[in-house]
């Protein structure tokens, strides 16, 4: 696991004040356009993407509290 400072905000802006917070961001097309309707991503991306969240949370379920 990686940490990737950032300054999306989101709603982890306000539900940090009471949980930890992630972000998984997916690599985008079209110079990183985000927000907008030219945003887009590849399948083969997006199939990365839900494999590294499926590790982190096998990961975060071998942790004890």
């Amino acid at each position: 696991m990686h940490r990737l400072p950032s300054g999306a905000g989101h709603d982890a802006m306000k539900l940090h004040e009471v949980m930890p917070q992630a972000m998984l961001f997916v690599r985008g097309e079209n110079a990183g356009i985000s927000h907008n309707p030219l945003e887009s991503t590849t399948a083969d991306d997006m199939q990365l993407a839900v494999e590294a969240f499926l590790h982190l949370l096998g990961t975060l379920s071998q942790d004890t509290p």
